[in-house]
């Protein structure tokens, strides 16, 4: 009798419990995207075209300002005959055939989906033997613009500068992205022939030789802040930061904290170290001060970091 109970107490249900699955229904057809969607606008310049022509501000009337000052605006604002746009750090990048084409694709399609931001690639420089694959890669990877891009007056405007100059370009080939909607890198020319100020697209230009794409660069107009070259030759990147006259140089990397060489850069003195896992320095070329940025390599960063000194311990740590 004893016995049986044990048995009882003991039994295998027939059917027994399985842990709780991962990978739910929700997880495939409901999945929540936490991703940031909000992009950037590029950043108007109102001006008024005054009577003799040229662009001004118009000055309020005493009486304009007395009314403004009880809460009348509406009456007297006045909408500006003209919006410009300008540039928000526009950023260069150069990718070489040696360069890390994985790494260089991924921070230019952030750039192609959110074309007004900060540090956004305005003009990619790609070595000629890299073009096919790159085209290749690039395509099925363009998705649709957000609202706020694509209908933007900047864009449109752009869009009918490139249709009526017949431009080459390269769209996205999904068929669920519209064409009006699509990111646009357009071929062989400059932003000065689609636009007074940021486009929305990306120029590309096909170089042979650093020569070449010396040439190419000079005859962007944009005024660059900060350049991004792609190539695992730190040798030949050098040589490249000694030819083009920019401030700031990233070898290698897109987005860095420039903070541990902005006082050394800010001072005029030149400096070297190594931080945050990047070599940083700054000096001088053809009495031109710049700034270099690239990622230190795994055996020089862990050595930095040995010999850096200790920091010092808290009072109550000591104390204890």
């Amino acid at each position: 009798m004893k016995g049986s109970i044990i048995e009882e107490e003991f039994i295998i249900p027939k059917y027994p419990l399985l842990p709780v699955p991962l990978i739910k229904y929700e997880t495939i057809h409901n999945l929540d995207c936490s991703k940031d969607l909000s992009v950037s606008l590029p950043i108007a310049i109102e001006a008024v075209k005054d009577a003799a022509g040229g662009d001004a501000p118009k000055a309020l009337t005493a009486g304009a300002r007395m009314f403004q000052s009880i809460g009348s605006k509406e009456a007297f604002s006045e909408e500006p005959e003209e919006v410009k746009y300008k540039w928000s750090s526009p950023r260069l990048m150069i990718l070489c055939a040696d360069g890390d084409i994985n790494c260089a694709m991924h921070y230019l399609l952030e750039s192609l989906h959110d074309p007004f931001a900060a540090n956004a690639v305005a003009t990619l420089l790609l070595q000629e033997s890299m073009l096919e694959e790159f085209v290749n890669r690039l395509e099925d990877r363009l998705e649709e613009l957000r609202p706020e891009i694509a209908n933007h007056p900047v864009y449109l405007t752009t869009l009918t500068r490139i249709e009526e100059l017949k431009a080459r370009t390269i769209v996205s080939s999904l068929e669920k992205v519209p064409r009006h909607a699509s990111p646009t890198i357009v071929f062989d020319l400059s932003h000065s022939y689609l636009g007074d100020g940021p486009t929305g697209v990306i120029t590309l230009h096909t170089f042979r030789t650093f020569k070449e794409a010396l040439q190419l660069q000079a005859r962007e107009s944009v005024d660059f802040t900060s350049v991004s070259i792609w190539n695992e030759k730190l040798s030949a990147a050098y040589e490249l930061v000694a030819r083009l006259n920019f401030d700031i140089f990233l070898l290698n990397c897109f987005y860095v904290n420039l903070d541990p060489i902005g006082l050394a850069f800010v001072s005029n003195l030149n400096s070297a170290k190594v931080t945050q896992d990047y070599h940083y320095e700054t000096l001088t070329f053809k009495k031109k001060r710049k700034v270099i940025v690239h990622p230190a390599t795994t055996i020089w960063g862990q050595k930095a970091k040995e010999l850096q000194p200790p920091k010092p311990r808290s009072l109550n740590a000591l104390m204890m």
